[in-house]
């Protein structure tokens, strides 16, 4: 397994600076989330038209992967469906650029709440499906919202008859909002799992708050053991931003740990 980390934990830093710093602290990707004040991938200052082959070039010589662009784009919420669908697009055509080979979307929430359309998501994935003929990319699913239940997620995912349709597993939502073990989310998502998102957080009296590795309450263990059993050799990516933690702590200190932290709980679990 390897080291990822969302540019959403330093968004001020230099994007370069950043790639070096990580690959100097041992981290094989960089996950693209937010650069400054911008969300939107392909408007980022290094993507844009004119700086992208100086951006694949300086990439190319730190040797460092981009393998997730995590886009905001949601299926099967009504009056969001076009907006999200010109989203994945931009954001498909960017990943071939640049060879990132998956890109992040979500589902919506509750389906008793009327926020998740199942018949809307699974047109718009036949809609994503023909804008994924002819690349590599692979279009990941969160485990959040409505998708917090993996049993719910695996049956979606069977009727998306795709092998370019994957899951994100993100330790957090699952576990905190559908009370499931790591090995019960890993079990029910095995076939689908191809990049994970691995923080720490812990309940309060003011609800779920993230926080440092190791300061929370998140089965991490259990997780790294779930994804190693069932032959998971892809990306933890850590996912981190300084306003959910409500704490003054540099950021560069903070993917400094996360490094350290993973790195010696890998070594000690044997994965």
């Amino acid at each position: 397994m390897k080291l990822c980390v969302s540019t959403l934990c330093c968004p001020e830093m230099d994007f370069f600076e950043l790639c070096a710093v990580a690959k100097d602290i041992g981290y094989s990707g960089i996950e693209i989330r937010k650069l400054g004040n911008e969300s939107y991938a392909p408007k980022m200052y290094p993507f844009i038209a004119r700086k992208l082959d100086s951006t694949i070039e300086k990439l190319k010589r730190i040797s460092i992967d981009i393998p997730l662009l995590s886009s905001k784009a949601v299926i099967g919420v009504r009056g969001k469906d076009e907006d999200s669908l010109k989203e994945i697009k931009d954001y498909i055509d960017l990943a071939r650029l640049i060879g990132s080979k998956y890109i992040r979307i979500f589902g919506g929430k509750s389906p008793q709440g009327g926020e998740f359309d199942e018949k809307l998501a699974l047109e718009q994935i036949g809609k994503i499906s023909d804008l994924l003929k002819g690349t590599d990319v692979e279009v990941l699913i969160e485990t959040n919202g409505v998708f917090n239940d993996s049993d719910y997620m695996a049956e979606f995912l069977k009727k998306c008859g795709e092998d370019s349709f994957g899951a994100l597993w993100d330790i957090n939502y699952p576990y905190r909002y559908n009370d499931e073990t790591p090995a019960k989310t890993a079990e029910a998502l095995k076939e689908w799992i191809r990049f994970a998102h691995i923080k720490d957080s812990k309940e309060s009296e003011y609800g779920t708050e993230f926080c440092l590795m190791g300061e929370g309450t998140l089965p991490i263990d259990e997780s790294l053991q779930a994804l190693s059993k069932i032959g998971f050799n892809g990306f933890l990516s850590f996912e981190w931003s300084l306003k959910w933690s409500g704490e003054l702590v540099d950021p560069g200190i903070v993917i400094s740990h996360y490094a350290s932290f993973m790195q010696r709980k890998m070594k000690k679990l044997g994965i």
